[in-house]
């Protein structure tokens, strides 16, 4: 009877599980979406390990200074493509192909304005640095091109809503580069200038595969693009400022302490940055499915579904940021060694950093779904006037704490900044932005039903 019973609960925990990995709708797409960036989450964790382990501080700062300017530049010269390939295609999917092979232009000249940008200006950047350390930092450079087709087929994806294939891309560059680790590793060939290349050149084989992908879904077109790339180009620079901004917010620190730290302290920073980013997965992950589902919402409804997900991916995020802070030192310790200890003050305080930040990043996807990217670029840019002259400041008197104080701080004005003007915009009182009410609640008791009403029968116990 107790094996009958057991069975029966294994079976209906099975089909529940089934079901939610099968649904399409939001409430869907984000478990599964989290799902996978805690996957990510947990391989970066272990390749953040090797490095620690195998490099120690130093060596650890010695790959950051070398990779840190390929991947910023990677980013930061994107110039809105991904956001404006997602957005057309929810307004206008008729013309998707169009608007696909449109982006892919721009990408191409993107691509090779970053190499050059990048080749020209390292060795200014990092010229207190090996001439060996700046050679290998331009020729990393080579990989930029093939990050910019790497955003513009995730948003490509996530615009057709194929969140399988999305995902696909996140967890496949992260594996590969953790493989490459461990062979490395194995081989006693694991140094900062291979270890750079374990965590780029896996970029270029899972591009290889999107494209051929989004080639296979529409077929290569190149007349009567003219509009398209227009239209693309435009939104584009519209939102540039956002990414921009965001990438400079998001690799300032590191920029900027390349050139104030050795790379022991520095080494301990970047350990102390990236497990700070655990609690990143709440805001990250419901962003990459919230924004296209809002975006072809009519306004009003698109503001009230951000504003329920934002107070309920605040609460869990904070909820798991302060169940992280009771264990910093052992997570520490076990992850990294006893030489990274030095690194947990900073870490509690870029903890918040994250949560704060991320809070202020979902709430504002509903400017971007309702057309007004211009708001988060004055949020980005609040965020880059502070965040700079602080930095200067702090961490010449208080070092890696400074900097976490230089980071916080900016997020605060961030955040307050994004709930004012949407107090302004969907007139909102302040005091619903920050509380989760009954309603909210009951929302997402209702998200949860709907989803297990579509199953076909039920399971009694």
């Amino acid at each position: 009877m107790a094996n009958s019973r057991s069975a029966v609960v294994f079976k209906h925990a099975s089909s529940s599980l089934l079901a939610l990995f099968k649904g399409k709708g939001l409430y869907n797409e984000t478990i599964k979406t989290m799902a996978f960036s805690i996957l990510i989450l947990v391989i970066n964790m272990v390749t953040g390990m090797i490095t620690a382990r195998m490099l120690g501080p130093e060596g650890r700062g010695l790959l950051t200074t070398m990779i840190l300017w390929p991947q910023f530049l990677g980013f930061a010269t994107a110039f809105g493509l991904s956001s404006a390939l997602l957005y057309h295609v929810k307004k206008s999917p008729e013309e998707e192909g169009d608007l696909y092979y449109s982006s892919l232009i721009i990408c191409g000249c993107t691509g090779l304005f970053a190499i050059a940008i990048g080749v020209v200006f390292i060795p200014f950047w990092i010229d207190g640095h090996s001439l060996s350390t700046i050679l290998v930092g331009q020729f990393f450079m080579l990989v930029a091109p093939f990050m910019h087709l790497f955003f513009l087929s995730n948003a490509f994806f996530r615009a057709r809503e194929e969140f399988h294939l999305f995902n696909r891309m996140r967890y496949a560059v992260p594996l590969l580069t953790l493989m490459s680790l461990l062979v490395l590793s194995a081989a006693d060939f694991l140094t900062p200038y291979t270890a750079g290349l374990a965590y780029l050149v896996p970029f270029v084989p899972v591009v290889a595969w999107a494209v051929y992908v989004g080639i296979k879904i529409h077929r290569p077109r190149l007349r009567g693009l003219g509009s398209s790339i227009k239209r693309i180009f435009r939104y584009g620079m519209g939102s540039y400022g956002i990414d921009l901004l965001g990438n400079i917010i998001l690799y300032v620190d590191q920029i900027i302490l390349v050139a104030l730290l050795a790379p022991g302290p520095l080494g301990l920073y970047v350990v102390a940055v990236s497990l700070s980013r655990i609690v990143n997965v709440f805001s990250s992950s419901i962003v990459m499915v919230l924004f296209p589902k809002a975006t072809g919402l009519p306004d009003d409804k698109a503001a009230l579904l951000i504003l329920r997900v934002f107070k309920l991916s605040t609460a869990f995020a904070v909820l798991g940021a302060s169940i992280i802070i009771l264990v910093a030192p052992t997570l520490m310790n076990f992850l990294y060694g006893g030489q990274f200890l030095g690194a947990i003050p900073v870490f509690r305080l870029l903890l918040f950093d994250v949560v704060i930040g991320g809070a202020a990043f979902v709430l504002a996807q509903a400017f971007m779904a309702t057309g007004k990217p211009i708001i988060v670029t004055v949020s980005q840019a609040i965020g880059i006037v502070l965040v700079i002259p602080l930095m200067y400041f702090l961490v010449p008197n208080y070092g890696i704490i400074g900097a976490g104080w230089a980071l916080l701080i900016p997020s605060i004005v961030r955040l307050i900044f994004i709930l004012v003007v949407f107090k302004w915009k969907f007139k909102y009182k302040l005091g619903p932005l920050f509380l989760i009410t009954g309603k909210d609640i009951s929302w997402l008791k209702d998200t949860i039903q709907a989803k297990k009403a579509k199953k076909e029968g039920s399971v009694e116990l």
